[in-house]
């Protein structure tokens, strides 16, 4: 396992540039490096110095400013917030918040801090001056709180509902075949009026039997695509919430609807109405022709906080009129896609919106008039605008880049590069995600459209071609069945994420793509581009997507165990008793789940056709990660946050439900245990983060030797020791890095420690927090921030730079074992004594074996002895290590 391993969890920012009140520094998130990037602004100009680069939690996603002392930065995976002193530019806390954080703003008298809580659809108000006390919990009716606004005068706080959809939901395969409906049953259900469009080809035969996606509309209708009306059989409904409004004093909610699918960011004008800007899906349009190229809009709705019923919705891409499916590359270039961040400009209403996708700025206003369009690095996410309106700065992700704007000219002065540990496998594969210019026809989609940030919009599709071709199924299906054909009239199928997707087989959920490739034709026929990409670059997108990974299932115990009881349909269930019966239990067709869920994935590479009513066509056993992310829906609710759940068409409301159908789980005393058992098993489904991956702890002098703290820490140490984690710390200008066996080793890497010493040295002024990394990161996390082999330290004090792997330290006497700075037989005996006690000392190659430890070999031997024949550059290096 290489040692400088990037794990990308491709998380979204959702704030992550800021201006302090006083202008005088520029806050940016460096989500790859899990930093804080500090610039100087100067006044004249608003140019900018770069200042300091702080260790953070993993995956910052935001930053605020707190005054102009203090910022906190937002932390998604780590479940918390860095507490971040802007005078001695350092950590000085970390707070655990819940589960996947996005934002934080300070509002109210006195003042408090209102984080978002986006797995638990929440928002938590804090005291930052008691932040021991529990915070106060604001309950959600929405899906993945993120973005947050405040009013001009700080009375109500805005949040963003990330995936607050678009109030579709699915009607099941049985309903649509229900002689009641509006086809009297005819299934599939023509699209244009009572005929397809486009024309079935008779050669295809009959096609199965498929669900149905609906819409309710402003009147509460459940209509398809074809304008029919299934109200009489859609007994739930769907809320479609898209801004939650709280009151920063009583914490009242009321919400603002009907805006859009995806709301990706919010921005408040000076004359207080607020503004967000996302993306609207056309799901319940069926079929891939009727789509193509159209089956997303890029919007700005904005409402009047006085009156949430006065909204106004408006396309960011008013040159586009949908009637051609391509327009030329100089229109296509006019659209922005993918919007990621909006500000408005203090005086003269102008709104800037950039473009994640399509690698622009558009100046625009609530109506959608566009007045101009900037072009900038690539993929920017981030806005700040100065406090004049006369210098906006854009966080450019993708190029870690910042662009410095002129507001008046509206056009870009200069570009400052900070540093990007990304792997050139990720930097060259996103394009062909994101980048809605080259990827469409008409310039605002891309594959990210549905496959937000490479995960889901947990919507179903019909993507179905009543015009295409049968395809022999060609993976292996279960004994005694017959293979069948994928039919080109597949039915709605749920977005599925592309987290893990690389690994888990063929793909699709039928199975009928053996791999990314294959998804090439998909470029022309559904997003419009004009021609298939290369095979080189299907290429670059599958090695991206392979480094594209799921979080720590949330459900998991502290440890990575599972734990001894989950919340289910109906009660609760033991998901260790469940994934035995999954394991050992013949539950269908005289087998266990496994024989076609094989662990650790959860998938076989088998094609089921068992030709059932509910199973009508033929289906592959899909990979089961990240199950506990598609819950939100059921049947018997009418205050639903999503209106898709599990299975190929998501018809089912719950695994319970599905489990329901075809399984044996026992006699009825004890089959609905076992199937809540199951359940909770497969919402504690492992991921390939392990569930502690991301936790901090910050010692300060005052809490250095609390008890539980302690135990804490050496529960991460002990995973540590196991492989399943690496262990890191930072501390104010110091790197550490956990080499198991006790030792802890420093950025000076003849100069180790131990955690339990390292923790006693932690001060109120030189705090030192402790970090859980993915195994095989940990090197490049703790102590090599380039990765070229030379610890950080090691390098400043050799006139080299940590984050310039290009720039070594040329004075370096790395065989100095011993760190007395002179090279001599001492140095060899003491490597050799470690080499044959087998210290992880000796693991001078810093290799770690499959199982995320130290390999200690005859290469660490051979290699030391090399170094240590070669000798050590002449240079005089008494003071160093003497004073800090």
């Amino acid at each position: 396992m290489a040692q400088n391993r990037v794990v990308d969890w491709e998380s979204a920012q959702v704030h992550p540039l800021e201006l302090t009140p006083d202008g005088s520094r520029l806050l940016a998130v460096n989500t790859a490096d899990q930093r804080l990037e500090v610039f100087g602004v100067a006044a004249a100009d608003g140019s900018l110095t770069r200042l300091a680069s702080i260790p953070v939690g993993i995956e910052p996603v935001s930053v605020r400013a707190r005054g102009n002392a203090e910022a906190w930065v937002v932390n998604a995976l780590s479940d918390n917030i860095s507490v971040v002193d802007l005078a001695t530019l350092r950590v000085t806390r970390t707070v655990d918040v819940g589960d996947e954080p996005g934002d934080v703003v300070f509002a109210g008298n006195p003042q408090r801090a209102f984080v978002s809580i986006a797995e638990a659809n929440q928002v938590k108000r804090y005291d930052p001056a008691d932040l021991g006390a529990a915070p106060t919990v604001v309950a959600l009716q929405g899906r993945r709180p993120r973005a947050l606004a405040l009013a001009p005068d700080g009375s109500q706080v805005y949040v963003a509902f990330f995936e607050s959809g678009n109030a579709t939901s699915v009607v099941d395969i049985p309903t649509v075949s229900n002689p009641a409906g509006p086809y009297a049953g005819q299934n599939p259900p023509p699209n244009s009026g009572t005929t397809f469009d486009p024309p079935q080809l008779p050669a295809n035969g009959a096609a199965p039997r498929v669900a149905q996606v609906v819409r309710r509309n402003a009147a509460g209708q459940w209509l398809d695509g074809n304008s029919r009306n299934w109200s009489n059989l859609v007994g739930w409904n769907v809320l479609d919430h898209d801004v939650a409004v709280i009151a920063t004093g009583s914490l009242a909610v009321s919400y603002a609807d009907r805006l859009m699918t995806t709301v990706m960011a919010l921005g408040v004008k000076p004359d207080g109405r607020v503004a967000a800007v996302g993306t609207e899906a056309l799901n319940q349009v069926r079929f891939e022709p009727n789509v193509q190229s159209i089956f997303l809009r890029v919007q700005i709705g904005s409402f009047d906080p006085a009156n949430l019923a006065l909204t106004q919705v408006a396309d960011l891409n008013p040159h586009l009129d949908y009637s051609v499916r391509s327009v030329p590359p100089n229109v296509r270039e006019q659209s922005i896609g993918d919007p990621r961040a909006i500000v408005w400009h203090p005086a003269d209403g102008r709104a800037f919106v950039s473009g994640m996708g399509s690698n622009n700025v558009v100046v625009t206003d609530a109506s959608g008039a566009r007045s101009a369009r900037i072009a900038v690095g690539q993929g920017p996410t981030g806005l700040a605008l100065n406090a004049s309106g006369s210098r906006l700065y854009v966080l450019n992700r993708f190029d870690a880049t910042i662009s410095r704007i002129d507001t008046a000219a509206q056009h870009e002065l200069s570009r400052t590069a900070f540093f990007d540990p990304t792997p050139e496998a990720i930097k060259q594969g996103r394009p062909l995600l994101y980048d809605t210019h080259a990827n469409s026809g008409l310039g605002q989609i891309a594959c990210a459209s549905c496959h937000v940030d490479a995960k889901s919009d947990f919507l179903a599709w019909d993507l179905g071609n009543p015009q295409g071709t049968l395809k022999a199924v060609d993976l292996p299906c279960p004994p005694g069945q017959s293979c069948g054909v994928w039919h080109p009239m597949k039915g709605p199928m749920l977005t599925q994420s592309l987290q893990g997707i690389v690994n888990a087989g063929a793909m699709h959920w039928r199975g009928d793509r053996h791999d990314v490739a294959a998804f090439s034709p998909a470029f022309v026929s559904l997003q419009g581009r004009d021609t298939e990409p290369s095979a080189a670059d299907m290429s670059k997108l599958q090695n991206f997507l392979a480094l594209v990974a799921y979080p720590p299932n949330p459900n998991h115990a502290a440890d990575g165990s599972l734990p001894a009881s989950l919340a289910v349909t109906g009660g609760n269930g033991n998901p260790a008793s469940g994934r035995n019966i999954f394991q050992n239990q013949p539950t269908l067709g005289g087998g266990p789940c496994t024989v076609c869920h094989a662990l650790p994935l959860g998938t076989s590479n088998i094609v089921d056709n068992p030709q059932l009513p509910l199973a009508p066509q033929p289906v592959k056993a899909v990979q089961l990660r990240g199950l506990w992310d598609k819950l939100g829906w059921s049947k018997t609710s009418q205050t639903n946050l999503r209106g898709f759940g599990f299975n190929s068409d998501s018809e089912f409301d719950s695994l319970n439900a599905l489990l329901q159908v075809g399984f044996n789980f026992g006699p009825p005393a004890t089959a609905a245990q076992a199937r809540r058992d199951v359940e909770a098993f497969l919402l504690t489904f492992d991921t390939e983060t392990f569930a502690t991956v991301g936790k901090q702890i910050t010692f300060n002098g005052a809490n250095n030797d609390d008890a539980a703290l302690i135990a804490r820490l050496n529960a991460y140490l002990a995973q540590a020791d196991a492989g399943s984690v690496g262990v890191i710390a930072h501390g104010a200008t110091r790197g550490y890095v956990y080499a198991t066996q006790a030792v802890m080793l420093t950025d000076r890497e003849n100069a180790p420690t131990t955690p339990s010493a390292l923790r006693a040295t932690a001060t109120a002024a030189e705090p030192v927090t402790f970090t859980v990394v993915p195994s095989g990161a940990q090197y490049r996390m703790g102590v090599d921030r380039d990765g070229d082999g030379y610890f950080d330290r090691d390098e400043r004090d050799n006139a080299a730079q940590p984050d310039d792997a290009a720039l070594t330290p040329a004075g370096f006497c790395r065989a100095d074992f011993n760190a007395d700075h002179v090279l001599d037989a001492n140095d060899l005996a003491a490597f050799t004594t470690a080499y044959n006690a087998g210290s992880v000392r000796a693991n001078y190659d810093h290799s770690l074996s499959a199982n995320g430890l130290p390999t200690i070999t005859t290469a660490d031997l051979a290699r030391y002895q090399s170094d240590y024949n070669v000798g050590c550059p002449a240079v005089d290096r008494l003071f160093v290590g003497t004073f800090e």
